[in-house]
């Protein structure tokens, strides 16, 4: 294919019920010498051809573009492929998820179509994952339509970071609790929102211990499917009190010294 993410005149719109907002900023058209859209790298699974992730709606209208093109240097400078980012969330790269995205593209006459394009999230998608719809870009010369191609970004999460197939998180624990260990379990919430519980490292927690829970991670793709999922890692943040009283530190100079 030729280069990706050229200049263009199609504007994209987020149609989905809620799921994390638009990924491309406001509805627009960018200007023909365009960039201020332009491509993003890496590699990952295609979609938008039959059997794979990703479908276009029927629904469709027209509307008059604001400009015409020039055929001549069209054929010159437009690429046969335009790269865009989708922004995702970590849960729907852990779950799953379907996307809708209102797209419109230039048509050769001069006016504008409009389609929405249905991708669907697959549990364990990675940042660098090409969603690829086959012709579903503007018209070019020769009868020809160009390849819309998005590239999955993970979008920041406020608790979780996310390392291969492992979730990370910080979880507080109270300096006397962390000084005082003596085993046990506490409770964490998932990537998902559910109670898991979590052993606590043996002796006194220090800054920076962790604990781990087998298969409460992100999903491991193979082949096309999922085998398994790797690890929750639960890095344990000792809390310690801003100040003491005279008394108190005479308790501790008199435990610890």
């Amino acid at each position: 294919m030729g280069g990706g993410g050229g200049s263009s005149s199609m504007f994209f719109e987020d149609d989905d019920d809620g799921n994390g907002g638009n990924p491309f900023g406001p509805s627009m058209f960018s200007s023909m010498g365009g960039g201020r859209m332009g491509g993003m790298g890496g590699m990952g699974g295609m979609g938008g051809m039959p059997g794979m992730p990703g479908g276009m709606h029927s629904s469709r209208r027209r509307t008059t573009s604001p400009f015409r093109s020039n055929t001549a240097n069209a054929s010159r400078s437009e690429p046969n492929e335009i790269t865009r980012p989708l922004k995702v969330s970590l849960e729907e790269l852990q779950n799953g998820g379907t996307k809708h995205l209102k797209v419109g593209r230039r048509l050769l006459s001069g006016e504008t179509e409009d389609k929405v394009l249905e991708i669907h999230v697959e549990p364990g998608w990675k940042s660098g994952t090409k969603i690829r719809f086959p012709r579903a870009g503007n018209e070019v010369p020769g009868g020809e339509a160009q390849d819309l191609v998005f590239v999955v970004e993970e979008k920041p999460h406020a608790r979780f970071q996310r390392d291969g197939s492992e979730l990370i998180t910080n979880v507080s624990i109270p300096l006397v609790d962390a000084l005082t260990n003596s085993g046990g379990r506490r409770t964490v919430n998932g990537l998902d929102g559910k109670e898991l519980s979590v052993p606590l490292p043996s002796g006194v927690i220090k800054p920076g211990s962790e604990s781990r829970v087998s298969g409460e991670g992100m999903p491991v793709r193979k082949e096309g499917e999922v085998k398994k999922k790797g690890d929750l890692i639960v890095k344990w943040d000792v809390v310690f009190p801003d100040r003491l009283t005279s008394s108190q530190k005479e308790g501790v100079r008199k435990v610890l010294g």
